[in-house]
């Protein structure tokens, strides 16, 4: 009996997962559509796609899918390399969203001067924790690998929601156990505690908050049910040690979003007058917000102030070597 509901039970979770997949690939395809003539027309984008080595020692073949964008200006000489920041995208460690940062990557390296390297990684359920982290370090690895190319001496992580939570556990509690130093990171409304319950994230006013049932079902598939593993600092980055994360750490959440409750916990947590913490809440905005926001809508001004919130914070910490 026993087994037959889980096999049950196992089938019904990944019949969610694939129709909420092909329900947010075709939002995901109509709202990046405006940020990548944003990010080619405005921002004058360079992007390459590369394919970075995987140490997954089951596929010695697999490889990491990346997009490089390339600073307006061209590749630094040899003696002023340009610095980089690496990039993860929200998931739910579950949806391919891989490419809805593309505004934000071509921004940042047109604005700040640095290569943006907008990572993909693996998905639960079918690859669950810590696969996702593995492909994280194993770009952050070979960013290491290529001083010829990039100034390794300036690094900086990003990430929105999930891929904001992958930022910022490679900025605190992988950060020691990398060959680049992580000098900032920028996390943007991302997951912090995965161990809370729904109703510690109750909020006054939700605006199209993410149902606690699809919250729960993206957790479970990337890292079981478990109460300790979720507290596991690789997992929820609110649980790693304060002085492991870098000097700068910017953090954006949405006033709309439950889990700003969460984000802006960890922002407090970290605002102990030893680095500088960056603490944005917009107000009215919900989870996602800025994914193709239009011109003139509350979405872009809010997308506009946290940009450029995180290009200063990007500028003033490469700035400092």
């Amino acid at each position: 009996m026993s087994s037959s509901w889980e096999l049950l039970e196992h089938l019904r979770r990944r019949l969610i997962v694939f129709l909420g997949r092909n329900f947010f690939n075709v939002v995901h395809i109509l709202a990046v559509r405006r940020d990548r003539r944003l990010a080619f027309s405005t921002y004058g984008a360079s992007m390459e796609t590369l394919h970075i080595p995987s140490s997954d020692e089951e596929d010695r073949t697999r490889k990491i899918k990346v997009h490089l964008y390339t600073p307006p200006s061209g590749p630094g000489s040899p003696g002023s390399l340009k610095p980089v920041v690496v990039n993860w995208h929200g998931s739910g460690w579950t949806i391919p969203f891989h490419g809805s940062d593309i505004a934000f990557c071509a921004r940042i390296a047109k604005e700040v001067g640095a290569y943006m390297i907008d990572a993909d990684y693996r998905k639960a359920p079918e690859n669950p924790f810590p696969a996702a982290l593995e492909d994280v370090k194993d770009v952050l690895d070979w960013v290491a690998s290529q001083p010829e190319r990039f100034d390794v001496s300036r690094v900086a992580v990003s990430g929105a929601s999930a891929g904001g939570s992958l930022a910022l556990v490679a900025s605190s509690t992988l950060r020691k156990m990398l060959k680049v130093d992580v000098k900032a990171v920028i996390a943007h409304y991302p997951v912090t505690d995965l161990s809370l319950k729904s109703e510690d994230r109750i909020i006054p006013k939700p605006i199209k908050p993410l149902p606690p049932p699809i919250l729960e079902l993206f957790y479970s598939n990337y890292v079981g049910t478990d109460v300790a593993m979720r507290k596991d600092p690789r997992v929820s980055p609110i649980y790693a040690k304060i002085n492991d994360y870098p000097a700068t750490v910017v953090i954006v959440a949405c006033g709309g979003d439950p889990l700003s409750v969460e984000a802006k916990r960890l922002a407090d947590k970290l605002d102990d007058g030893k680095r500088k913490v960056v603490t944005c809440i917009l107000e009215g905005m919900n989870h996602g917000y800025d994914v193709g926001a239009k011109p003139g809508t509350k979405q872009w001004d809010s997308r506009e102030r946290a940009h450029a919130l995180m290009i200063e914070a990007l500028q003033l910490s490469f700035e400092r070597k």
